[in-house]
């Protein structure tokens, strides 16, 4: 759930945010999905859409591109605005999206679903997930509200804390108005720290096993963070190999701390 992991950790709150999107399969939804930095909201979304799968095949050519058999039945497109985005851009940005994601979607079905084919247009995007929300302004939520009211599509913001109070406000009514639900996501607890820890160690292969002392010691520096889980692991696999150490040890974990600028725990 972070920098491009090998292998996805499911935790409660992906759980609570399949959970939702999954809603958009039965009828027509708007909401928001929002939190801290570092809990894994972005990667959350990426993966429920397959997008680590997708996105590198949506500016291939149709006839080089290899496409597996997973995107036959996608239905989740995934978006994050640029920085200085505008209401033009933005409509602009996801017209394209969604003709290359139609395009693809269409390209896989035939390859290796041909039964299922049917002729119709925008058949197959059925969520729009917009990540970094909190850089739109009001014309381009209006535009997204008009999106929502004119199409048969879902949309999903994901957005920092506070975006659910700015879209409370008066001028955002009518967006607002339309949520079915807004899930604020939470860190990790224990239970999901100590399993993330015990993959990664596998995972990179480093030695022996993480005790209780090496384990508290990472979960009190990330306090339930994926930004921080992958950091701090990143940075341990670095000095072991660097220092040829037999064994992982707390103060091990407090230098690679040191050097992250983690602060204390």
């Amino acid at each position: 759930m972070t920098d491009s992991p090998t292998r996805f950790l499911i935790t409660r709150p992906y759980r609570r945010f399949a959970e939702i999107c999954r809603h958009s399969h039965n009828g027509k939804i708007i909401g928001l999905f929002y939190g801290k930095t570092g809990l894994g909201k972005t990667e959350s979304a990426k993966h429920y859409a397959s997008w680590h799968t997708i996105e590198p095949l949506l500016d291939k050519p149709t006839r080089t591109r290899e496409i597996p058999a997973s995107i036959v039945g996608c239905t989740t497109a995934f978006y994050t605005p640029d920085v200085t985005v505008t209401p033009k851009k933005l409509q602009s940005g996801l017209a394209l999206l969604r003709n290359r994601f139609e395009d693809l979607v269409a390209q896989a079905t035939y390859w290796h679903a041909p039964q299922s084919l049917e002729p119709h247009q925008h058949k197959h995007l059925k969520l729009l997930i917009i990540d970094e929300a909190d850089r739109l302004k009001f014309a381009s939520l209006e535009l997204l509200r008009d999106l929502y009211d004119r199409s048969n599509l879902s949309i999903l913001l994901i957005g920092s804390p506070g975006i659910d109070r700015r879209l409370k406000r008066s001028g955002y009514g009518q967006l607002h108005s339309r949520f079915n639900f807004a899930y604020e996501i939470q860190p990790l607890n224990t239970d999901e720290m100590r399993l993330f820890i015990a993959q990664k160690w596998l995972e990179l292969k480093l030695p022996l096993t993480a005790d209780d002392a090496v384990s508290s010691a990472i979960m009190a520096i990330t306090d339930g963070s994926f930004r921080r889980l992958h950091r701090i692991f990143a940075e341990i696999e670095r000095l072991q190999k660097l220092n040829c150490l037999p064994m992982i040890t707390p103060d091990l974990i407090q230098m690679a701390r040191r050097s992250l600028l983690l602060g204390n725990p």
